[in-house]
């Protein structure tokens, strides 16, 4: 590192992020390297998606279980990353953080990098006690639901990893290492753990720890914060091509500012920061096993072009407990999908579903549903045969793999073909059809102090990370209010009735098997109809047919929150999801459309606000 990237320099700590998810653009380490001006470069490869991925890799082959786009990514840009003295701090080591520290020190020592200090933090793969002769599934609570135990779940656990902070990262880098490999650290401490590194910051310095804990959770997602998955994209669209990628600037006092890397797509403004502040939030108190953020008070302000300063976020004391995923094999899934078009489309389906049914009589899936997806014009006639298209999709399950082979799944579908209805057609990639494994995943409360949170250096010697010693206690259930002054809807003025997406903003995602959506206004005049227009009760109205009983059979627990420094109102919706992306039933296993969705159905909005222009 250079004197002015030490950590007791008092110029903001320059952090890019060039991962969201796993699979994302293989050239961003490479340009943030070479033209990001970065201290630190992180990168955000899990989910609970590929934490799954990984567990039934892992199975097949004990050398994979990491995320290999980190690798191939550091390739191209080590050059820079040494020339430039850029840290490099990534939790894409996943369910095997010792096999990916390996490989990249065999990557360096090939490139003649021999000085290049490579660290693991390790700690949160907590499988061995998932096996161990003593494990008592009992003991083991839900982290929304803690009437529930890892044993109501019914099958054997086959991984687990705890999501742990930063205070390993910290301690890597204050032993010398230039890169850090990590498994399941929590999405924002690469960032939280190089701002601690960078200025010294003290365990109880909560404030600092809960403004980095922001900056991590607005560029973990990448381009999110950069013109992507945005709703209000339409003014942006010429610049939405070749995504920029996010850089947050730290302050010794914690102050942050959201940035890009210059010289491609994109743009960061308020109004998409605000969107990704809002997304898989847990509501006014963010979590983490640092710190905990209190966002009640959030503001975001536009600087200059590409420039977006944080403020109001206040830091407390860090919970005593994380969330640990436990992953169990599944069973077996395969799919179908059915295309009907032209005229009399609901009495094709019913044909459909007849005939479904019936040679489905005697299954023994575990999970089946048939539904359809997409709809045709009604008021005119279509332009083109996909114009008139739906899809029918069958999507099963099974615990056993015998239950749902080919003689059981495929053939009986295929065979419908020449008994089924006018215009018969199936998606003629059979492979869909065949069993593949999948992971139930469950998550569960887990106390920080029993996790074996340690650091291995460069040349082996392992650095042990003790736990927190002042925590706080928070409710499992979020705190959750209608708005407190409701204003009469009648009194803003006469109404027009529109999509509710013309004048309002939505952001929504997953964590699980929950699903949170976030709603905010444009101008401040506006913040007080949408407060009193968005009830609990309004949104599961919103819903419309998806307003139904989740998979335990009860009616999905909402919890509603208001940020009025953004405009916005928050809402978490808890068992939607249909068991989370690892084993969901729909197609937006992730929930990513819910928001859009949601904006898409119609309301009776003030004339006046819909008179400024639309969204």
């Amino acid at each position: 590192m250079t004197d002015n990237q030490h950590p007791t320099s008092r110029r903001p700590i320059r952090i890019g992020n060039v991962s969201g998810a796993t699979g994302d653009a293989s050239t961003a380490m490479s340009r943030m390297a070479a033209s990001g001006q970065v201290d630190v470069i992180t990168g955000d490869w899990l989910s609970e998606m590929n934490i799954a991925w990984n567990a039934i890799a892992k199975t097949q082959d004990s050398s994979l279980g990491y995320e290999a786009g980190f690798l191939v990514q550091l390739e191209e840009s080590l050059d820079d990353v040494v020339r430039n003295g850029i840290k490099v701090i990534t939790n894409a080591g996943a369910l095997n953080t010792a096999e990916l520290t390996r490989r990249v020190k065999i990557l360096c020592g090939a490139r003649g990098y021999t000085d290049v200090k490579v660290a693991a933090v390790i700690g949160d793969d907590i499988t061995a006690e998932l096996h161990d002769p003593s494990f008592d599934a009992t003991t083991y609570k839900h982290i929304d639901h803690p009437e529930w135990t890892l044993a109501d779940m019914n099958l054997t656990p086959h991984c687990g990893v705890a999501y742990i902070g930063c205070w390993g990262i910290v301690e890597a880098l204050k032993r010398g290492a230039d890169i850090v490999i990590c498994g399941r650290v929590t999405d924002a401490s690469p960032v939280i753990g190089a701002a601690a590194w960078g200025f010294d910051w003290k365990r109880d310095q909560f404030d600092c720890l809960a403004q980095a804990l922001v900056a991590g959770h607005l560029i973990e997602c990448g381009p999110y914060v950069t013109g992507a998955n945005f709703s209000g994209f339409k003014p942006l669209l010429p610049l939405l091509v070749d995504l920029s990628f996010p850089i947050a600037e730290i302050t010794s006092e914690g102050s942050v500012t959201i940035t890009r890397c210059q010289g491609y797509g994109g743009a960061v403004t308020r109004e998409n920061t605000i969107a990704q502040l809002l997304y898989e939030i847990q509501g006014e108190l963010y979590l983490n096993s640092d710190v905990v953020a209190d966002l009640r008070n959030v503001q975001m302000t536009e600087t200059a072009k590409d420039r977006v300063q944080i403020s109001g976020v206040k830091g407390l004391p860090p919970p005593s407990t994380t969330k640990a995923m436990i992953a169990a094999i599944g069973g077996y899934q395969a799919e179908a999908s059915f295309y009907i078009n032209g005229l009399d489309i609901p009495e094709k389906v019913q044909m459909m579903k007849q005939q479904l049914a019936h040679v489905f009589r005697d299954h023994r899936f575990s999970k089946l549903s048939i539904d359809v997806y997409g709809s045709v014009p009604e008021d005119r006639e279509p332009n083109s045969q996909k114009e008139g298209t739906v899809m029918l999709r069958v999507f099963a399950q099974a615990r056993k793999k015998e239950d749902i082979v080919a003689e059981k799944f495929k053939i009986p579908i295929y065979a419908l073909r020449m008994q089924s209805y006018p215009g018969y057609h199936i998606n003629l990639d059979f492979r869909t059809m065949d069993p593949k494994p999948f992971m139930e995943i469950f998550p569960v409360i887990y106390p920080l102090d029993k996790i074996k949170h340690q650091v291995i250096l460069h040349d082996d010697t392992c650095i042990n990370v003790p736990s927190n010693s002042v925590t706080g206690a928070y409710d499992i259930a979020r705190p959750s209010y209608e708005t407190s002054q409701p204003i009469d809807l009648s009194t803003f003025g006469p109404t027009t009735r529109l999509p509710l997406g013309t004048i309002v903003h939505a952001r929504s995602g997953d964590k699980a098997d929950n699903s949170n959506i976030g709603f905010f206004v444009r101008h401040a005049d506006e913040y007080p109809w949408l407060q009193a227009y968005l009830t609990v009760e309004r949104v599961k109205q919103l819903f419309g047919d998806d307003w139904k009983p989740n998979r335990k059979g009860a009616e999905p627990r909402v919890e509603r929150c208001e940020f009025p420094g953004v405009f916005a109102v928050h809402f978490r919706v808890l068992d939607f999801l249909d068991g989370g992306i690892a084993s969901s039933s729909r197609i937006d296993g992730l929930g990513k459309g819910i928001g859009e969705y949601l904006r898409s159905r119609w309301a009776e909005l003030p004339t006046r606000f819909v008179e400024r222009g639309k969204i």
